[in-house]
Parts: C-alpha cells; structure tokens; sequence
C-alpha cells in the first residue's frame, strides 16, 4: 500500500522522516503531511491509494484523538471490524482500512492484532503518554526496519533510506508477528496458529470454498486488477476464483513460447478465455543481464533465490503499472504451506516429522525471500500485490492438513490439486499434473538441469582470484558461489552492507534429516 517513516524520541525528528521519504517516494503516489504531534517524534506516509483514496490521509487519528497511525498495507476484514467497533458507539469519519486499524487499537490494544486480517507493518504514537506500539504481520507479509539509539526509535519500509539518513548504527528488521514499545520485543496474538499435531485430511469442497473467499477477500471492489500468472497450480487457482467474481481480469505472463511455463499457461488461456498477456524475456540478452544491478539494489538483497526471481518480478510489476493497474494477486505461499518445493517433497519421504520442521522453517523464512521480492518489486512501481495463499484461515487449514493431503506419492501440493477435480472444464489436466518450477526458471532462465543462463557470466566477470578475496572481505556473509558475491558486491556499492545484520544470517534451510536416513 506504501510507505513509512516514524521517529519516536528522535533528534531532529521532522527533517529526518523527512530525508526517509524521500528515498520511499516509488512505493506511493501521494506524501502525507507530515505530523509532529511531539518533541522528536515525528509520522509521514508516502501512500498509495487503494482504499477511500481521498480520505486515508495517514497518519491516522483515532475516534478520540488519542492515538496516531501510520501504516503500510491492507486489512481485507476491516469492513466486519467496523461494523464491530460500530457497534460500541465508535464513530468513523473515513471509509479506510486504516482509521478502523487507529480505532481497534484505541478500544482493544495490541489484542486487536488477533481479530486482523491482511497485510501490514504499523507504528501507533500516543501523544499524551509518549507510547508506541510498533507490529508486523504474522508472515512479514509487509516489511518494516528499525533503528535504535538507547530510547529512541526510528522506522521505515526500506533498509537505504535508513543508512543513507543515519551515518551510524545497525538496521534491523522486526520479525514477523511480533510487536515493539519502549519497553518489549515480543510476538503478538495471532489469528495464523501453528500445527496442533491433530491432522486431519483434506475435503476438496472445504478447500474449494476457503480458496473462493481467500481470493475474493483480495480483491479490490472498485479498482482494476491483475493476476501474475505463470500457469502454475498457484496462480491459476488464484486466477480461477478471481475470474468468477471479475471474469474480465486479465494475467501478466513472463516469457514467450519457449518458457517451460508457456503451454501451461496457453492452455488455461485457451480452455477458459483468460485474458493473457505476454512479457518478452530473454534470459541470454545483455539487457536482462543488466536488470541484475536494479533486481539487487530494489530488493535490498544479494540472496541468489531472491534476486534471480527478482528480474521476473520487476519486469510483470513494470507491465502491470503501465497498463494504469495498481492492485495485483499473486499465488505466493502456497508453495511452503501446500509442500510445493521439491526439498519438502523429498523431506516428507524420508520422515513427516522432518518434512513438518523444514515446511515451518521455508514458511518462516519466506519475509526474506519470496515476499520480500514481492513487496520491493512491487512497491518500485507503485502496485500493491496481495498474497491470498496466507489468509489467516487458508493458512490454519494447511497447517492441519494430514501428510498424504501434502505429499502424495512423492509430489507436493495433493491437497490443491484435488481441487483441480471439482472443475475439470475450467482447470486444465495438465496444470493440475505439472512439476513445479521456480519462476525465473520456468520464464526461461534456466538453461539447462545443471545450470543457470548467467553462470559463465559470472564467472567472466569474477577470477578465482578475486573470489578468494571476496571470501576474505566478506567472511561474515558465509558466500559460497562467485554469483553470490557479485549480488553482494552491486549491494555493497550503494550500501553498507556491513550495517545490516540480518544479511549475515543467510536465508537458508538448516533442519537436519532423523540420524537413521543420514547413515541409510
């Protein structure tokens, strides 16, 4: 949706949040004031209007005046959460996700982040008392970066606009789910709960409907949309129930007749009259080379998993923006919460219990990976993509699923592909039986099995001597190809990589299998 810049206790708080929305101006159309309602503390939006576009002019009073958001994303069930809070005599001068997000937090605290879904990261100041509360969707869905300096505070969207405005200290990220004030870093009530161990199978017709409402809670009711669309099971699912309650919605689909994903998604096109429009992209040009160094510096990122998807995203997002659309769907998630992957394939074969920990593990780490090439691609060209895999109840129903509803006979997602049978005239065979495919893969960037279309790049433009001292220099980051430390070192150029922990910590899967099949 956009976004935010909030120093709580900070020196020179205006010219400061001032200097952070400067470098967030892609992610909206329109700076909000800037409000001042204390001394260093400081709250400015650079928002994108989606949702009462005139009047969610953030940040966000409460009904009493007593509390002031500023917030970055989207609650799909703030219209029942007005009419609740309507109900206690709270009134609303707005029709905003946004001001029922200030009430709900003015009448039930951090407790209303249970009662919330959507996508979001926040931060609420109470003027009077000089509190914050700072909080970040279950999934991280939504980024949100702080900085800190004994009691003050410093927030925003993106990690650059931070090191470039504070010569000095560390950006942080706070993780997903939980919430931050003066006094706590803890994780919040959340509407997404965990495996309770009782699985129980799945019911395609209970699927199908949970699937319906998941998507069209996503859709926006009074603006154009898209579907980035790859042929997969995901987005053509998400493409699916879109179309049943907007059939005009068209699909932005990255590649050409050569892609792997091509006859997949054709084939949807021409079973069901989809609205398919086509993205060139040639992985051996020079030019998509070059897209490398915007993929690196927009994602805030050298994580080869994100930044080669990444080129995918920036050139759908680019597509879908020119054609004057904001809003987008995607079928991210369902990969991690369906066992889509084929290392979660293979981890459910050799033991359910191991199969579990590792899908928690790529859930957990989806914020640094695919949602975070969401979000920056995205948002770098003013569209907001929306993710209905991860609604709350969708989500809470995978996590139950029993394993053979996950992985059946050695393939992922049994449970989504059920569906495909509830709809044989609409949902291609051939979709519901396909292997999955990364999507810079599938657009074309794999060449081979064994190898990716920029290896030789890679290695032209890094010697193995020069790969020795970047291992040296950066020891920290724990690279282990010289593609990683080309990403790292376009990074590097434009920030100080050395300033952001999380990047140390490698977004990579460590459960281990049981001991019996590592010695089998």
């Amino acid at each position: 949706m956009c976004g935010i810049a909030v120093a709580i206790d900070w020196p020179g708080a205006p010219e400061v949040v001032k200097s952070l929305i400067e470098g967030l101006l892609p992610r909206g159309d329109v700076t909000d004031w800037l409000r001042h309602p204390s001394q260093n503390v400081a709250m400015c939006t650079r928002r994108l209007r989606i949702v009462d576009r005139d009047n969610a002019i953030q940040p966000q009073p409460s009904f009493d005046g007593k509390l002031a958001v500023s917030f970055n994303g989207e609650i799909y069930n703030y219209a029942e959460l007005r009419a609740e809070l309507a109900a206690k005599g709270v009134p609303f001068h707005t029709e905003s996700d946004t001001e029922v997000l200030a009430n709900a937090l003015r009448v039930w605290g951090h407790h209303a982040l249970k009662k919330i879904s959507g996508m979001y990261a926040f931060v609420a100041y109470e003027p009077a008392t000089g509190q914050f509360l700072a909080a970040r969707d279950p999934f991280g869905i939504k980024p949100l970066y702080v900085m800190q300096n004994g009691n003050s505070f410093l927030f925003c969207s993106e990690i650059r606009p931070l090191l470039n405005t504070v010569k000095e200290g560390n950006v942080l990220a706070l993780p997903p789910g939980f919430l931050l004030t003066h006094h706590t870093c803890a994780p919040f009530p959340s509407p997404v709960t965990a495996p309770s161990g009782e699985f129980k199978p799945s019911n395609k017709n209970e699927l199908d409907a949970l699937l319906q409402d998941a998507v069209e809670s996503h859709i926006p009711p009074d603006l154009p949309f898209a579907i980035m669309f790859s042929g997969g099971i995901d987005s053509t699912l998400v493409a699916h129930y879109a179309r049943q309650v907007r059939p005009e919605v068209p699909g932005y689909f990255v590649g050409g007749p050569q892609s792997a994903d091509y006859p997949f998604a054709a084939a949807y096109a021409e079973a069901t009259g989809f609205d398919l429009k086509q993205i060139p992209f040639d992985p051996n040009s020079d030019a998509t080379f070059s897209m490398l160094s915007e993929a690196v510096v927009t994602t805030e990122s050298f994580e080869p998993a994100l930044v080669r998807g990444a080129v995918c995203s920036l050139l759908v997002s680019q597509a879908i923006q020119k054609d004057n659309i904001r809003v987008a769907l995607c079928g991210e998630g369902a990969d991690e919460l369906f066992c889509g992957y084929a290392p979660l394939e293979k981890a459910f074969g050799i033991d359910e219990t191991y199969g579990r920990a590792m899908r928690e593990e790529c859930l957990g780490l989806m914020h640094r990976i695919s949602l975070q090439r969401v979000d920056r691609c995205s948002m770098h060209h003013n569209l907001e993509t929306r993710v209905p895999f991860l609604d709350p109840t969708l989500a809470n129903y995978a996590h139950q699923l029993a394993a053979s509803d996950l992985v059946r006979g050695g393939t992922g997602k049994a449970a989504l592909r059920d569906v495909f049978d509830l709809y044989p005239k609409e949902l291609p065979r051939i979709i519901r039986d396909r292997s999955k495919m990364l999507f810079s893969e599938a657009a074309g960037l794999k060449a081979s099995p064994e190898e990716y279309a920029w290896d030789d790049r890679f290695e032209d433009a890094i010697t193995d001597i020069e790969f020795v001292d970047g291992l040296k220099q950066y020891a920290a980051f724990n690279l282990h190809s010289k593609e990683e430390l080309y990403y790292l070192r376009l990074l590097h150029q434009g920030m100080d990589v050395f300033r952001m922990p999380q990047l140390k910590g490698r977004a990579r899967i460590s459960v281990t299998p049981p001991a019996a099949a590592k010695t089998a």
